[in-house]
Parts: structure tokens; C-alpha cells; sequence
């Protein structure tokens, strides 16, 4: 159900979110614009559709779930690249590669996505999947403290936006609750 604090919280959120995406002028190609909403659609449709499964073993959902994507980038990367080009990659992979696909399969996906489904089995999809909106604000905040990168005054007024958007959206109906309570006294 819609309540006053989500659509408020949504909006300051989104606000944050226009912001730190208005970066270096805003200038984000069509292509990659839909290719994002069409990702956050396909997102909202798995969190839909775990929170139907019930109970299930989720670290499996996750694992097998994670065997079939491999197959049509495999095949969409020989199309675009070639085998050449492949076999190039494949034998010139360095540690950081090997480390960073390492923590993307493992801690990412596996740890990420089992803790996410489980929170989406237990909790209203409602109530969880507005954290989903702390992503970009960690990756801000891991490029600036892992890669010595600097956040732009923007940048900094987005993700606070985005947090005040998830705290309306989580303590909003309370406080306003509250608020109520102590004006009819």
C-alpha cells in the first residue's frame, strides 16, 4: 500500500537521485538511460517474484539462478568480439581480475543476493526494497574511500537526499503517528 511518508521519502530520494546523476552535466546517452530503467524494472520483478516463492532455499535460488546468465553473454561476447579476443582476455587475466570476479560471485552475488531474498521472504517487499536505493551511495562511498576519489559537492547532496528519502520512507508513518498523537493532547 502507498503511504504519504513513501511517496515523500520516494521523491526526496529521487531528487538525491537526479542529482548525483546530473553529474558533468547530465549528459547520459538514450541507450544507457534505458538500459538502466529496464534493469531497475527487471529488479523489481525478482523481488516480486522471490517474495512469492514462500519458503524456499534461497542460496539455491541464487545459485542456480546465477548459472544461466553466463550462457547468452558468453554467446553475445563471441558475437561483438570474437574468439580472438576472448582467448586474448582469458590469458592475460591479472590477480585483480581473478580477485574482483572472485568477490562479484561470491560476495556479491552469493552473500548479497541470499540476504537480500531473505529479507524480501520475511519482511513486506515494501519495507525492504527501498534500501535498494543505498547502492549508488555506497559506490560513491567506496570510490572515495577504496580509490582515493573525490565526491563533488553534488554528489554529496544527492546521497544525503537519498538518505533522507529512505529515512522518511522507514520512520515517516511513526513520526507522523507520533506527531498526531501529540497535537490531539
Amino acid at each position: 500500500r502507498l503511504r504519504l511518508a513513501s511517496l515523500v521519502g520516494l521523491l526526496v530520494a529521487a531528487s538525491g537521485l537526479a542529482l548525483i546523476g546530473s553529474e558533468d552535466g547530465g549528459h547520459v546517452p538514450m541507450l544507457a538511460l534505458v538500459l538502466t530503467l529496464c534493469a531497475g524494472a527487471m529488479w523489481g520483478v525478482g523481488n516480486i517474484i522471490t517474495r512469492r516463492f514462500g519458503s524456499v532455499d534461497l542460496v539455491a535460488l541464487v545459485i542456480w539462478g546465477g548459472l544461466i546468465p553466463p550462457l547468452p553473454f558468453l554467446a553475445l561476447s563471441w558475437w561483438l568480439e570474437g574468439p580472438e579476443r576472448i582467448g586474448h582476455a582469458l590469458a592475460n587475466i591479472g590477480w585483480s581480475s581473478v580477485l574482483a570476479l572472485a568477490y562479484l560471485a561470491f560476495v556479491a552475488t552469493m552473500l548479497g543476493y541470499s540476504l537480500w531474498s531473505t529479507l524480501l521472504s520475511r519482511h513486506p517487499a515494501g519495507k525492504v526494497a527501498p534500501f535498494s536505493l543505498l547502492v549508488p551511495v555506497i559506490g560513491l562511498s567506496a570510490s572515495a574511500w577504496l580509490l582515493g576519489e573525490r565526491l563533488t559537492e553534488l554528489q554529496g547532496w544527492g546521497a544525503l537526499l537519498v538518505m533522507l528519502g529512505l529515512l522518511v520512507n522507514v520512520f515517516g508513518a511513526k513520526i507522523g503517528q507520533r506527531l498526531r498523537a501529540a497535537s490531539a493532547h
